[in-house]
């Protein structure tokens, strides 16, 4: 189980979170979900973040983690796509647009053809 701090200061707009003592960088989002019983009582919470850093050739990745026993994360890692497993208890997913994952294929086609 993952202890989850999230910071907010609306005066400096800087979002900062940390899990079980570990600061997150390049935070942009986080969502918490909680999912509750016909009693009312909380049975499972569904947490998602998402982080934008630059690569190596400067390009940015949005990645966006997901508890690993959630339906996208298991899902993800099911299809064999690439998932990022850096931070413990959570898998990340490249997030890109139609248009980029058509250009990225179309290049490495290319590649290949060469």
């Amino acid at each position: 189980m993952a202890q989850i701090q999230i910071n907010v200061d609306t005066d400096t707009k800087v979002l900062a979170v940390t899990i079980n003592g570990t600061l997150i960088p390049d935070i942009d989002d986080v969502c918490v979900y909680s999912y509750r019983d016909s009693n009312g009582n909380v049975s499972s919470l569904d947490v998602s973040m998402q982080v934008t850093t630059k690569t190596v050739d400067g390009v940015d990745i949005r990645v966006s983690y997901y508890a690993s026993g959630s339906v996208k994360a298991q899902s993800a890692i099911a299809s064999g796509q690439k998932v990022y497993n850096n931070l413990k208890g959570f898998v990340g997913i490249e997030e890109s647009a139609q248009a980029a994952q058509d250009i990225n294929e179309f290049i490495l086609a290319r590649k290949h053809a060469i």
